[in-house]
């Protein structure tokens, strides 16, 4: 069936419960006929005198002008007989009823002298005109002599059988109606081929002339450069492989350059898929499929047929750095890939994605698959990208690692990222959706793939590989207060149900939970895919990274992604001190003379027992430090901050430059004394003796940023209207990314 989509009603089609969906024309009685093509009934039509029969749809079908369509039905005759002809015709109109046709489109052949239901049937593929918005469709058959039936069955009009990004027309993709829009080239004739067809009734055939390149030359379509195109065609033949090629050409129809593709090996029996990609070059106007094959006698043959120019533009991802060639596999194994350890060949037998994946059969030991040519951008700098490897074992889930590697303008690397998966024992496509933050200077990225230790003849399919933005990261950056922002990405990439945590990692191996706006991010519920903190808690002076980690409740999976090391600025003469939930009290403070004398009480009872010479001491754990932390301001702000911070009495956490050999802590602040450094009223130094207890680090969430401020966001623009452009969430308002 050429139609998958048939607009007339399931009666008018088959005619299975009687005739009234057709009016009889001129000369011609109607019966419901117990001949059939299928089902159990089609329309016959009876010739009241020696002449032609009609049969008309007795109710037109909406249609959109300008948009393709195709007719057909099958004839048969009760009594054989030469010289008749069918004829399907579309006439289109304005109305639902009434009027004259703006025009019509018809399409015949000539029955055979028998019985039998003819096939090809006669069919009309044709483009409504203008103005068109209804359509009728009419059958007749001429050359019947008076009395004799002729019966219809399977009338059918709608929609070719046509992807929807098929560049080329219906009419040259699947030649049924003529070749008319292919252009032989030198050495070849062109026909057409009803006994095989891979979809409709016909296909093209290409015959040689003598030994030597052919080729057959496709209509032109409209292409826009840098945007990604596949050519294809379903081929078969037993003289020979073919290729299929792309011509780009300019405005003024001059050939710009032509992409190539692979060769592909036929058989005499079954349709092969042939591919060729490419991407438009500049200038490009319009492009040409071309069918190539290479003859090695005269009289040889090639038969294609539902050929197609493919714009990629909603099929393939747009955003995919890596190009279409190397990604898919469909136009053959890009010369990028590079396989050690193993063969690598094209295949059909599991696929991701369209009809072709590349299958790597192992040696035996450690596999890679890596796609050494560098890809090249746009890559932006701190933007957050996903590698998506979609991958196949039949023999059973194995455990692998996915590598992205970023190149500077030299080509060296920069920065190399692996990410481990170890997927389940079922056979499906396996997709380890790793994500890296493109460093500053990054050009280029190349990715790979790797097992180890697998078994000779293990056979792994790779498909439809993309480097996209997205994935799964968490980036730092000094923020104002002694904190680190955190802007956390990708936590719905491996599932919107999972759970998510971050947690600080310091130099010497110390993790602990970031503080988040309701408590620490511990087994938070993902509530969308970004989110952003600032840890006001990092030490000072020292490397410190962040772990972010998504995973399955059930305990199933789980995936993690660490950020590149950060160290906060640690000025030597200077602590801060720090309200862990409102960190806009935090303050920068100088340490005066004497350091403070800790003093770690011991907790415990001295009990003389009678007759003994040494007593008996009960003993609890020592209790935490408590010492005195003087410090000096110098102006009447930073007396205002520091009294400001310990006017909450709130715990507050003690950070220490790391030389100073002093450890950061949870203290409680007592009865503060603040003296002048001199006795002299103008003088504004003054000295404060911080009575210290240390104790557990307290628990909630942080309220407020200690360097952006509803101020912030004021001071930003002259209204509401200014502050919020650009901005798509309040995520973006309180970030500063709308600004």
């Amino acid at each position: 069936m050429s139609v998958p989509t048939n607009l007339l009603s399931a009666n008018a089609e088959g005619v299975e419960t009687d005739i009234s969906p057709w009016n009889a024309g001129s000369n011609t009685t109607l019966q419901w006929s117990t001949r059939f093509y299928t089902g159990s009934h089609s329309l016959g039509m009876t010739a009241v005198a020696t002449g032609t029969v009609t049969a008309t749809l007795a109710n037109r079908v909406a249609v959109t002008a300008g948009v393709t369509y195709q007719a057909y039905a099958y004839f048969a005759a009760v009594t054989a007989g030469a010289g008749r002809t069918a004829t399907v015709r579309i006439d289109w109109y304005s109305a639902s009823v009434g009027g004259t046709a703006i025009s019509s489109s018809s399409g015949s052949v000539a029955l055979d002298a028998t019985t039998a239901w003819n096939t090809p049937p006669p069919q009309v593929t044709a483009q409504a005109p203008s103005g068109a918005q209804y359509a009728s469709l009419t059958v007749t058959v001429s050359g019947v002599s008076a009395g004799q039936q002729m019966c219809a069955d399977r009338f059918t009009l709608g929609l070719p059988f046509k992807s929807a990004v098929n560049l080329l027309p219906y009419t040259a993709s699947s030649v049924e109606t003529d070749a008319t829009e292919w252009t032989a080239e030198a050495n070849t004739a062109l026909s057409r081929t009803q006994p095989t067809a891979r979809e409709g009734w016909y296909s093209l055939v290409l015959t040689s002339s003598a030994a030597g390149q052919m080729g057959a030359t496709s209509v032109a379509v409209p292409v826009t450069p840098g945007t990604n195109y596949m050519g294809q065609a379903y081929a078969q033949s037993g003289s020979g492989s073919i290729r299929l090629n792309l011509r780009w050409y300019d405005s003024t129809g001059a050939l710009i350059s032509t992409t190539t593709g692979p060769s592909w090996a036929l058989s005499s029996s079954a349709w092969t898929t042939c591919n060729t990609g490419g991407t438009a070059p500049a200038g490009a106007a319009t492009a040409r499929l071309v069918l190539a094959p290479t003859a090695t006698a005269a009289g040889q043959t090639w038969t294609c047929d539902i050929m197609a120019v493919h714009d990629l533009t909603t099929v393939y991802p747009a955003d995919n750095l890596i190009p279409f060639l190397a990604s898919d596999f469909e136009a053959g194994i890009d010369p990028g890939w590079a396989v050690t350890g193993g063969t690598a060949s094209l295949s059909t037998a599991s696929v991701y994605y369209n009809t072709y994946s590349m299958a790597v059969v192992a040696d035996g030991g450690d596999l890679s698959i890596s796609l050494t040519t560098p890809v090249t951008g746009p890559i932006v700098a701190g933007q957050s990208y996903q590698l998506k490897a979609p991958l196949s074992v039949p023999s059973g889930g194995l455990p692998f690692a996915t590598k992205i590697e970023w190149l500077d303008s030299t080509g060296s690397p920069l920065r190399t990222r692996w990410q481990t998966w170890t997927p389940g024992t079922g056979s499906g496509w396996y997709i380890g959706p790793m994500g890296d933050i493109a460093p500053a200077g990054a050009v280029s990225v190349r990715v790979a793939v790797t097992y180890s230790g697998l078994a000779a003849g293990t056979t792994v399919y790779i498909d439809r590989v993309q480097l996209i933005p997205g994935g799964l990261t968490v980036a730092a950056v000094p923020a104002g207060g002694g904190g680190v922002a955190l802007t956390v990405n990708g936590l719905t990439t491996v599932s919107p149900t999972w759970t998510w945590s971050l947690v600080r990692l310091d130099s010497s191996g110390k993790s602990a939970p970031v503080r988040g706006w309701t408590g620490d991010l511990t087994n938070q519920t993902i509530t969308g895919d970004n989110a952003v903190v600032t840890d006001y808690e990092t030490p000072l002076g020292v490397p410190v990274v962040w772990r972010l980690t998504v995973k399955d409740p059930g305990g199933v999976g789980w995936q993690s992604y660490t950020s590149d090391p950060v160290t906060l600025d640690a000025p030597t003469t200077d602590v801060w001190l720090k309200d862990p939930g409102l960190p806009a009290r935090s303050v920068q403070l100088t340490v005066a003379t004497p350091m403070p004398t800790w003093s770690r009480s011991a907790r415990q009872g001295v009990n003389q027992v009678r007759g003994r010479q040494l007593p008996v001491i009960i003993s609890d754990v020592r209790s935490g430090k408590t010492g005195t932390l003087t410090v000096v301001t110098e102006t009447d702000d930073e007396r205002a901050a520091l009294d400001w911070v310990l006017s909450s009495g709130n715990t507050l956490l003690l950070q220490w430059p790391p030389g100073w050999g002093e450890e950061d802590i949870y203290v409680s602040v007592g009865d503060v004394q603040l003296s002048p450094v001199v006795d002299y009223a103008e003088f504004h130094d003054r000295t404060w003796s911080l009575p210290l207890t240390q104790v557990d680090r307290p628990i909630g969430g942080v309220t407020g940023s200690a360097d952006r401020t509803w101020q912030t966001v004021k001071d930003a623009g002259a209204s509401w209207l200014d502050a919020l452009a650009g901005a798509e969430s309040w995520l973006d308002v309180y970030t500063g990314e709308a600004a």
